[in-house]
């Protein structure tokens, strides 16, 4: 879900507190990954098209009806469970997703005699990316997944601020687990701020 090989993880973390939603009180907690994934592309909104007709055929191939979505930054679509805009941010273009998802937990515990051996539970989940091609040759990806889909708003709005306050930073390279060079850049994701 979160890392494919030859990504690089940058950071990771636990995001945990309580929200209001509608005059109460709300558990909120999500795994925010960022991490970079070489990409050999040159033309950074070429690159940012190609990301976007793909999740586009992943998400939409087959759904009978969609939604054009029109915002002052950003364009895209919207479907029964996934909304995937193209958007333009301070650090260049990038493809934000969100998507919602029923996950099923199997209990890793045996279950006691008699009782059905296939114990399961479905959760609903939500999954937010941002992905944002580097002036050149890799795309940094912030990820959000969390169970509390009832904030799935607060999330997004998150993951907004994280693109709005997102650099590239251009001293540093990034490198694979296994030491090669894959760039002459580096993120920095924001910290500190709520985000």
């Amino acid at each position: 879900m979160f890392l494919e090989p030859g990504d690089t993880l940058i950071d990771i973390a636990m995001c945990l507190g309580a929200e209001r939603v509608r005059s109460e009180d709300k558990l909120s907690y999500g795994l925010l990954v960022v991490s970079v994934r070489p990409s050999d592309h040159g033309e950074r909104l070429l690159a940012t098209e190609g990301i976007y007709r793909a999740k586009e055929r992943l998400f939409f191939a087959g759904e009978p009806e969609v939604e054009q979505l029109d915002f002052a930054l950003g364009k895209g679509t919207r479907g029964r469970q996934d909304m995937l805009l193209a958007t333009k941010l301070p650090s260049g273009p990038g493809v934000m997703s969100a998507s919602l998802r029923a996950v099923e937990l199997r209990a890793p515990e045996r279950p006691p005699a008699g009782a059905d051996d296939s114990v399961t539970q479905r959760i609903s989940m939500a999954v937010l990316q941002l992905i944002i091609p580097a002036p050149r040759d890799y795309c940094a990806h912030v990820t959000i997944a969390t169970p509390s889909v009832y904030l799935l708003d607060s999330y997004s709005e998150c993951l907004a601020h994280i693109g709005r306050t997102f650099v590239f930073d251009a001293q540093t390279s990034v490198t694979e687990a296994n030491g090669r060079r894959t760039a002459q850049a580096t993120v920095r994701a924001p910290r500190g701020d709520g985000a």
